[in-house]
């Protein structure tokens, strides 16, 4: 019997096993060059055998991998796994806008009737990016009287509207996958059954046994899944019965525009009189942006599905920090977001108060020739505009819990300057050295969403690998220490609680709300006496670490900016400059290294370590 155990469990490899198995047969019939070749029975029956057991374990192996959001690959495991999550992944957003428009003064009379009438979803395109908007309106059209002069507000969105049609069953939970080609909006599907409107719910369990209702969730492969109810839970549309289902499909982030006064539209789709006579809208009306489009998305990746399902509300609303970082970085508009709040800092009055410090995605505002140096300071932070954007969107989703509330953080700018020195090699052109420094440390600032710390090693390693440069080195300036050191002193805030009468006091948005503390700032003077240490607390002050690292505070900005004095009193440059104090300052030390062979061999040797 001890013939039989052919197997060694130290050798487990298919190809292991393989071996031990052709090793048994070859020894128990002998003459193996013979009879036993890889074209006998036995040697084709134990390859086969072989191959189905290797699919075997690939599929075992790939059905534990699959089971696991963090390690599935599959997009429909993955998304199968974030709606067991909670998580609908998003399908993208389209941004959206408000116009207005009026008559100009004098045409109405060559229009036949009372009024002009603008079809819904009329469609403007706008110069910046050539993509077409959609004029919004709950009734069938605008009818604009010829005896109204003043403006008609209408909001925008961004693409084109598409349908589909499916028939019902009959069935209990009746389920439809629309098949969908790119991005479409993930909160402006609409569906009617026999032409009658039905509405959206988020659960089943939110419906009642009457309800009008469906589900709408991202297909698992791909387009929408549309599902309905059970008869208990939501009505059962009959047999039989038209669905059509009505999207918009949108071009995400493209679709957003700044706050320049001068943008510009045209209007495609023409009006009509009383008789049908058509008219070019762009020929008689006066229209204006009254908000730029904002808030579009991107469908998101299935690695961002990864990091954000578990973050998704079960109950489908706004209640903790982690639900509005879930639902706020479905947009794709922001570089990085921080949801808290301050239940644990014994100032009672705000713990209900969910703080958003949220940055742009700058990288997207980047337009022709420009870096990080030279886009607009404003572009890394939100505007006032681009906030109220945001909070409206917060506020439509009608998942923001009543007793919560929002504030949104201002941060805090520091400015910095980054001094480089450059030991160089002969034959290499020093502008040019300076360009792909620009460039390399512009790429990389741009990208960077760490937000603890900007250490120098990350830079130092970043032009080590550029052509022609020997060594490097790297030195960060804070604009807060320059100014401290040259004035004699500096400023610390400290921040004080005390009880207090309650106070009714607004809170924005129409609100008030009874406060029962006094929350106080005061300022207090630090003097910087030459030749002493460091008073305490002043690394924290400046953003610099004792090794020469930029530390972020919570709410901070570092930014590397001209505009600024330094300790002897020379202004910073803003632009980044060769030999020259500014934003970003390239020093290359002379003479350079000579080519030789040993010089060139140990730079080569240390850009591959």
């Amino acid at each position: 019997m001890a013939d039989f155990k052919i197997l060694n469990r130290a050798r487990i490899q298919s190809s292991q096993i393989f071996e031990d198995a052709r090793t048994y047969i070859s020894r128990a019939y002998k003459r193996t060059g013979e009879f036993f070749t890889a074209a006998s029975p036995y040697a084709q029956i134990l390859s086969v055998l072989s191959e189905l057991g290797q699919l075997i374990m690939f599929y075992i192996e790939d059905a534990l991998v699959e089971q696991n959001i963090y390690t599935a690959q599959q997009t429909e495991s993955i998304y199968g796994l974030a709606r067991l999550a909670g998580h609908d992944p998003t399908r993208g957003f389209s941004s959206t806008g408000q116009i207005k428009f009026r008559w100009k003064p004098g045409v109405t009379s060559d229009i036949a009737g009372d009024a002009l009438t603008i079809p819904a979803n009329a469609e403007i395109s706008f110069s910046a990016n050539g993509l077409i908007y959609l004029v919004r309106t709950n009734g069938d059209q605008f009818r604009l009287d010829k005896n109204f002069s003043g403006y008609i507000n209408a909001p925008i969105i961004q693409g084109k509207i598409e349908s589909q049609t499916v028939t019902a069953t009959g069935e209990r939970l009746q389920s439809f996958n629309i098949k969908v080609s790119g991005a479409t909006g993930h909160d402006t599907v609409r569906v009617t059954v026999n032409s009658e409107l039905w509405t959206a719910y988020n659960s089943l369990y939110e419906m009642n046994s009457d309800s009008k209702g469906y589900l709408i969730k991202t297909g698992i492969m791909g387009g929408l899944d549309l599902y309905f109810g059970n008869g208990n839970f939501g009505k059962i549309p009959p047999a039989g019965a038209i669905i059509n289902v009505e999207y918009i499909k949108h071009d995400g982030t493209l679709g957003n525009l700044g706050d320049a006064k001068d943008i510009a539209f045209k209007w495609i789709t023409e009006g009509t009189d009383s008789i049908g006579t058509p008219y070019d809208l762009n020929q008689i009306l006066d229209f204006e942006v009254v908000s730029a489009p904002k808030m579009g998305g991107d469908p998101e990746s299935t690695e961002f599905t990864k990091l954000i399902a578990p973050l998704a509300s079960k109950s489908f609303v706004l209640a903790t920090p982690e639900n509005y970082e879930h639902f706020l970085s479905r947009y794709n508009s922001f570089s990085y977001v921080d949801a808290y709040n301050t239940t644990d800092d014994g100032y009672l009055d705000d713990d209900n108060v969910i703080y958003l410090f949220m940055l742009p995605d700058a990288k997207r505002k980047l337009s022709g020739s420009q870096d990080y140096f030279s886009l607009p300071i404003e572009e890394f932070t939100f505007t006032a505009t681009e906030q109220a954007a945001i909070q409206k969107t917060i506020e439509d989703s009608g998942q923001q819990m009543v007793v919560t509330d929002i504030e949104f953080v201002t941060p805090v700018i520091k400015k910095y300057r980054m001094d480089i020195y450059v030991r160089y090699f002969e034959g290499f052109d020093k502008n040019q050295i300076f360009k792909e420094v620009r460039s390399k440390i512009s790429e990389y600032l741009m990208n960077i969403t760490r937000r603890d710390k900007l250490p120098k090693s990350d830079i130092i390693a970043l032009l080590e690998a550029i052509e022609g440069i020997d060594a490097v080195n790297v030195q960060f300036i804070s604009a807060l220490e320059e100014e401290a050191r040259r004035l004699g002193y500096y400023y610390v805030k400290t921040i004080k609680v005390t009880p207090s009468t309650p106070v009714l006091q607004d809170i924005g948005n129409g609100k008030q709300r009874f406060f029962f503390f006094e929350k106080s700032e005061t300022l207090e003077k630090v003097n910087l006496i030459p030749g002493q240490p460091n008073p305490v607390g002043f690394d924290k002050y400046i953003g610099l670490d004792k090794y020469g690292d930029i530390v972020l505070q919570k709410e901070d900005i570092a930014l590397f900016r001209g505009g600024w004095y330094d300790r002897d009193n020379t202004e910073v440059k803003d632009s980044p400059a060769l030999n020259e104090m500014a934003s970003l300052s390239v020093y290359f030390d002379e003479p350079p290294v000579q080519r030789t062979v040993f010089t060139q061999l140990q730079a080569a040797t240390r850009k591959a370590l």
